[in-house]
């Protein structure tokens, strides 16, 4: 996950420096339609081969034509599609980058229900090298070459596709499953009634998730929209490489405690401790380290995204805290809650930046911010509701993550003034308060364990239970004196 993200973020710099804001701005509009075919086309079918108590073959044959199949039809729909849609943004450019990137919907689903497989089985470490591999070879290796050749957006395209290829075929070798297509029976119909509700929560998502990219690309221009892409890509890192993660690994756990509710609520509100206990601090220092953030990972002409991106990134540990109600949904099959909650998430998203847009992309942002907010109070409202436990329970749960977060805030600020007031360059400024905070907070952490709260010290418990045992003796045996010498309450 850590090498993951740190690719990602080494990969973003370097493509940041060689390739211009109108280039994201019309990968973005193309996005917006590819991310709309990439959920369409999949169809909540691995959340159902995950969810399922019981799995046979024909289960697994029918979501694998049903992936394939509706994979094929989105990809010669978009195709079709792509010249009104690029008179619709008035860029004619759209038309080959849609066109081309639409052949990532057979590639992707090619490999997804191994993926889903995966999950199931709790193999997270073959999936961790799948998509270490696919990351760094498929993407960004392909990205950086075609970026130094001077392919400009084709560099984005062409590496999304050599991804989405390498990675489908690193799953079917990780997860072996019967391929042969499967066209009649009860299964395929048992796919479509759970994929009806999942997808159209997905399409209220999607609509909450790229609204303000279509409004900012019409109203605004596609430089604009570039801009706008990085500040939102950039906040993104954390909730890809570390709350999305976690998430991974809730949901199949959960998923298995669906008929035990005293457990599944503890899994909830455990989940949402260590969400919080590391999305808290992550959002301060993003915040307050916005300006030497964006100068060091993508260069000094994108000065226009730091403040967009502080209000964006005041939103990451809301953001991390909500993902834990898609878990419950899915662990449940309940889809009518996530459908409610996920309308009220895109139409906020969608009247706030229509309403705001005029006033440029901070503006948009904050729009962006206070449909979040919205929408993790509703999320946890109906998680309460559906779990039994009590908004006490649910604040035992959440608190660390104010305390955290607030603890970092007032100590990242002086320490960054006084980094400036030496004259330090922003690299300097940016490691150098980062790892001061996160010292001091760790520090503190395991000197006062209630800081993390009742769950969050049971996520420390079971953790330091799953990882007893893999240590070689000589670490076995310091963490032994650390544990004699220091006052923890573990």
């Amino acid at each position: 996950m850590l090498v993951n993200g740190l690719v990602q973020l080494g990969v973003l710099a370097f493509l940041a420096r060689r390739l211009t804001p109108a280039d994201y701005g019309l990968m973005g509009l193309a996005g917006v339609f590819s991310t709309l075919g990439g959920f369409l086309g999949q169809f909540g079918i691995g959340v159902a081969l995950v969810q399922r108590p019981e799995l046979s073959e024909r289960d697994v044959r029918a979501g694998f034509t049903l992936a394939m199949g509706l994979a094929l039809a989105l990809a010669l729909l978009t195709v079709a599609a792509a010249p009104l849609i690029a008179v619709l943004f008035r860029s004619p450019d759209l038309v080959p980058v849609l066109r081309v990137l639409s052949l990532t919907f057979p590639f992707t689903n090619l490999g997804y229900v191994a993926e889903s497989l995966l999950d199931r089985a709790l193999a997270w470490r073959r999936n961790m090298w799948v998509n270490l591999i696919s990351t760094v070879v498929g993407n960004a290796a392909v990205a950086c070459v075609l970026a130094v050749l001077g392919f400009g957006v084709w560099s984005l395209v062409l590496s999304q596709l050599s991804a989405a290829l390498l990675r489908s075929l690193l799953l079917l070798h990780a997860m072996p499953h019967p391929k042969r297509l499967l066209l009649d029976g009860h299964e395929l119909g048992t796919f479509f009634r759970f994929g009806r509700g999942l997808t159209t929560a997905r399409l209220f998502n999607y609509g909450a998730s790229q609204a303000d990219y279509l409004i900012v690309g019409r109203v605004l221009g596609v430089t604009p929209l570039g801009y706008y892409t990085r500040a939102f890509r950039l906040m993104l890192v954390p909730i890809n490489y570390f709350a999305a993660v976690v998430t991974r690994v809730v949901f199949p756990t959960m998923a298995r405690l669906q008929q035990e509710p005293a457990k599944l609520a503890t899994a909830y509100l455990t989940g949402g401790a260590i969400l919080g206990a590391v999305s808290g601090p992550l959002t301060a220092l993003m915040v307050v380290l916005a300006p030497e953030l964006v100068a060091v990972v993508l260069g000094p002409r994108w000065e226009p995204v730091v403040v967009p991106f502080q209000v964006l990134a005041a939103g990451v540990a809301l953001r991390s805290g909500f993902l834990m109600a898609y878990c419950l949904d899915g662990a449940l099959g309940d889809m009518g809650k996530r459908i409610v909650r996920d309308g009220i998430y895109a139409a906020a998203v969608a009247i706030g930046c229509a309403a705001l847009v005029r006033w440029g992309l901070t503006a948009v942002s904050t729009a962006v911010f206070l449909a979040v907010a919205i929408h993790y109070l509703v999320g946890a409202a109906m998680s309460r509701r559906l779990l039994g436990f009590s908004w006490r329970e649910y604040w035992h749960s959440q608190w660390p993550t104010l305390l955290l977060g607030g603890a970092t805030a007032l100590l990242a600020v002086p320490v960054r003034l006084a980094f400036r007031a030496r004259g330090a360059p922003d690299l300097i400024v940016l490691v150098g308060t980062a790892a001061t905070a996160a010292a001091v907070v760790a520090a503190v952490v395991l000197l006062v364990p209630a800081t993390l709260g009742r769950y969050g010290r049971t996520a420390m418990r079971l953790a330091g239970e799953a990882t007893a045992g893999r240590f070689p003796d000589r670490v076995s045996a310091w963490l032994r004196r650390m544990d004699q010498t220091i006052p923890t309450r573990w």
